[in-house]
């Protein structure tokens, strides 16, 4: 008992110590990390630039795959993509609030393959932003697990990263031995959608903590909603209830 009140102390001291390193930015003057235009706010980012941001506004309900001007009238009656009429994912929500397109590409690119914590922060701001704005039921927040030696070769799992801090910010337990890989994957970047599709099959276990909970699962960019599907599918045969995905862009088909 003394062990999970000593748990519950630490985290909330954790939380208050990283509010008050979010909020001195106020004191601290920045710059806008598109534009570079001198700011003294809590995010790198100027109004205009907040402004130009590319919003994933007009997408499908589940995955969140941009829908094309055409296609949104045929899909307005069930707020479906095709694919999901057809083939349902296991998860039950993504929320991409941006597409992956300039400034927003640029941005996970400096953090996740330069270690530009700038942008990581920025990138986090954004995240939190999407989730205060979207009313869940959540009980804890997972992460895709990254390749070992992918990590040693950047230095930084940007999920894992963000999903720390992103923790402290909303007050839910992170829990990243409930998700895990069994196996390396090849990189999906090398890889056609079809085979993009197939090779995270059977690539993840879940922990059995995980039965009845509501969960939030951390990627940074969905592009085929591949790896986000194949990691619901162990989260949910292990009991899970609900899976809501959680990313900071959406790659358009």
């Amino acid at each position: 008992m003394l062990s999970t009140k000593a748990k519950v102390l630490a985290n909330k001291i954790k939380q208050q110590v990283f509010r008050l390193h979010r909020h001195s930015r106020v004191w601290l003057p920045g710059e806008c990390l598109v534009c570079a235009q001198p700011l003294s706010s809590e995010r790198d980012l100027c109004s205009a630039c907040t402004a130009q941001l590319p919003q994933n506004n007009h997408c499908c309900r589940l995955c969140a795959e941009p829908l094309p001007n055409l296609l949104q009238e045929e899909s307005s009656h069930s707020g479906l993509c095709s694919r999901c009429r057809k083939n349902p994912p296991a998860f039950d929500a993504v929320i991409a609030p941006w597409l992956y397109a300039a400034p927003v590409d640029q941005l996970l690119w400096r953090f996740k393959y330069q270690q530009q914590r700038t942008a990581g922060y920025l990138l986090l701001d954004l995240l939190h932003d999407a989730i205060h704005s979207t009313p869940l039921e959540l009980d804890a927040l997972v992460v895709i697990p990254g390749q070992r030696e992918r990590i040693r070769a950047r230095g930084l799992h940007a999920p894992t990263w963000l999903a720390q801090r992103l923790a402290l910010l909303q007050g839910l337990a992170f829990q990243p031995s409930w998700l895990q890989s069994t196996r390396t994957l090849t990189s999906q970047q090398e890889l056609g959608r079809k085979a993009r599709w197939l090779n995270p099959r059977g690539a993840f276990k879940a922990a059995t903590e995980v039965q009845g909970k509501h969960l939030l699962l951390l990627d940074d960019v969905v592009t085929t909603g591949a790896t986000a599907h194949w990691a619901s599918v162990a989260l949910k045969q292990q009991g899970a209830r609900e899976v809501v995905i959680l990313a900071a862009a959406r790659t358009p088909a």
